[in-house]
């Protein structure tokens, strides 16, 4: 076929030659089919003196270069298009010629004055030059004899691979079609996220199987006059086991390419762990100091750790609802109804994920920097990242509303905490507002170890509570071993009551001249451990810690430990264990100490 090809294209050339050959004669037109002594002979005519005396090449005879060489003072080089040259024009008898040679086999010159001059006589040296130019591009567009029978070769031998190959590429087009036909959508994508867990945890050395927590009627009395916190024990009866489950599926919509409309709605079945039932997070008790008069009734100023993803259904909800989208290259902006804080800042390799990593939510996020009164229920507003020139540093910042969807007055039992009275709005209490600076790089030989430090800085105003707190988070990995850490504090946290700001541990802890609230984390991972794409991880933490001469008043500690296994590319086996001592920063001379162990499950798809 390319034989066939070629044939054709070396006839249409010679046709073509011809034509602009005589094109170049001076006194040839279709009126007037003389042809002058100037004018050349048509290739495929030859007469009797030029058959009888065939050309001999003498030893000084030039070469074509030196001909091409000769005519080069007077050319200007090829042009692509006959457009170029401004004496052709589409009515000249010879323009489809000339066209041809221009466009189609690019063996043509013009003029410095760009021209063609249609009407001047064609030299031999010319036309020599005209033929070897063309000829060549023809030989570099189509296969040698030579080339066709090595394909012809390589096509024997590979000759099952190939069908193979082509029945291959016939069931792609099947599958595709029916993807075609039966896709949801064009634009949007679903991402499906399962975690399933089963656990069982109890008292380590308790012989009333109770945990003391804060009392709340005896706390009210002694936020007036000044007295220590009563205690209160809670039973939370017969530990056993229990099932956890939460599903996520998100709609990932994207109109251009550089966009995502994110909605992810929620189910589970909610199941809850021993450190929940045993009232760790539950709603009556709180976490990490007693309730304060005037503050909220049932949201705690920090995640105590408890198992992140309890408590998810039974009812399917919306769960998050952004759009982010970029701007310039290497911003990133959101906004949205339902975002979440820890979703854009304080992210961490080896800490921030309760389906990945550590199941605990304070391990994952800092409890000072993401407010629990925000983060837990979500909320409204914008946040953006910027990677500044695509290097090492990145500026990230956002503000976040919970209870943004309250348009006037001061609603009750519409807040994202039921039981508490808030202003609400997309400016009111509460809120958060946040920023963090972060610079990472890659070192190493080839790039096999990291490092991230992050700083930040989050203005909260929660249920009454305001907080401005300074945080760090930290990570570094040399090959396989990583070390990572959090620390954030507030300083001198403030409680709004009746119009009054006071401290907000006055009458409730003696505090002496230190109010500021502290929290740290670290631990230390080893990836690969006996399975590629494993982590091993232990970290330990405090996550609230005012300093204070209450003898009621001991600091919460709490441990975790895991080690992450993949099954394949989309599920994850997790075995962990959680230990809490001094549960709610609150002793009363019995061991409290409490631990649960569970087997998480994950499916990503």
């Amino acid at each position: 076929m390319k034989n066939i090809h070629l044939l054709a294209s070396t006839v249409g050339l010679s046709s073509a030659l011809w034509v602009t050959g005589m094109a170049h004669a001076n006194t040839l037109s279709p009126d007037n089919l003389e042809v002058s002594d100037t004018s050349v002979e048509p290739p495929s005519v030859m007469t009797q003196e030029s058959q009888q005396e065939p050309l001999v090449l003498a030893d000084n005879t030039p070469a074509v270069s030196d001909l091409i060489a000769e005519t080069d003072a007077d050319s200007v080089g090829q042009v692509t298009s006959v457009s170029q040259l401004s004496d052709v024009q589409p009515d000249d008898w010879a323009f489809q010629a000339i066209q041809s040679l221009v466009e189609r086999y690019g063996c043509v010159a013009g003029y410095p004055d760009g021209t063609f001059r249609p009407s001047r006589a064609m030299s031999r040296r010319e036309a020599a030059a005209l033929v070897n130019a063309c000829l060549d591009n023809l030989s570099n567009r189509f296969a040698t004899k030579e080339d066709l029978d090595a394909l012809k070769a390589l096509q024997d031998e590979f000759a099952a691979e190939l069908a193979t190959l082509r029945g291959r590429v016939d069931g792609l087009e099947a599958r595709v079609a029916t993807v075609e036909a039966q896709q949801f959508s064009t634009t949007t994508k679903l991402q499906a996220q399962v975690v399933m867990a089963a656990q069982f945890g109890d008292f380590i050395d308790n012989p009333g199987d109770n945990i003391p927590t804060p009392d709340v009627a005896a706390t009210g009395v002694a936020a007036t006059d000044t007295g220590t916190p009563g205690i209160a024990n809670i039973d939370p009866g017969d530990s056993r086991v229990s099932a956890i489950s939460r599903v996520r599926m998100s709609f990932l919509t994207s109109f251009n390419g550089d966009d995502v409309l994110d909605l992810t709605l929620e189910t589970g079945n909610g199941g809850s762990d021993f450190f929940s039932s045993a009232g760790v997070a539950g709603p009556s008790n709180f976490f990490p100091v007693p309730p304060i008069v005037g503050a909220g009734t049932a949201t705690t100023l920090g995640d105590p750790g408890v198992v992140d993803y309890t408590g998810s259904g039974p009812d399917v909800t919306l769960y998050n609802l952004g759009y982010t989208f970029k701007p310039v290259e290497n911003l990133a902006v959101t906004v949205g109804p339902l975002i979440y804080p820890s979703a854009f800042i304080d992210g961490n390799s080896y800490a921030n994920d309760e389906a990945a990593d550590f199941s605990s939510g304070f391990f994952i996020n800092n409890p000072l920097i993401i407010s629990e009164a925000v983060d837990g229920p979500g909320g409204a507003g914008t946040a953006f990242d910027w990677n500044v020139n695509g290097g090492p540093v990145s500026v990230r910042g956002l503000f976040i509303a919970a209870d943004a969807g309250i348009a006037s007055g001061t609603a009750v039992n519409a807040c994202a905490d039921p039981l508490n009275t808030c202003e609400g709005g997309l400016f009111g209490d509460p809120f958060q507002a946040s920023a963090e600076i972060e610079y990472s790089d890659d070192f190493g030989e080839d790039d096999q170890n990291n490092f991230a430090i992050r700083a930040q800085f989050t203005h909260a105003e929660t249920y009454n509570v305001n907080q401005n707190i300074i945080g760090a988070n930290v990570e570094l990995t040399l090959g396989q071993f990583g070390i990572f850490g959090r620390y954030g504090i507030s300083i001198d946290p403030q409680l709004t009551n009746g119009g009054v700001t006071n401290d907000l541990f006055q009458n409730v802890l003696p505090v002496g001249d230190n109010s500021s609230i502290q929290t740290w984390m670290a631990g230390v991972g080893v990836n690969d451990l006996l399975i590629p794409g494993s982590l091993l991880a232990v970290a330990a933490g405090q996550p609230f810690i005012v300093s204070t001469t209450d003898p009621n008043y001991s600091t919460q500690t709490n441990f975790e430990a895991f080690y992450r296994f993949p099954v394949n590319e989309n599920i994850t086996i997790t075995p962990t264990v959680m230990l809490i001592t001094n549960p709610f920063n609150v002793s009363n001379g019995n061991p409290n100490d409490i631990i649960q162990g569970l087997v998480r499950a994950t499916f990503s798809f």
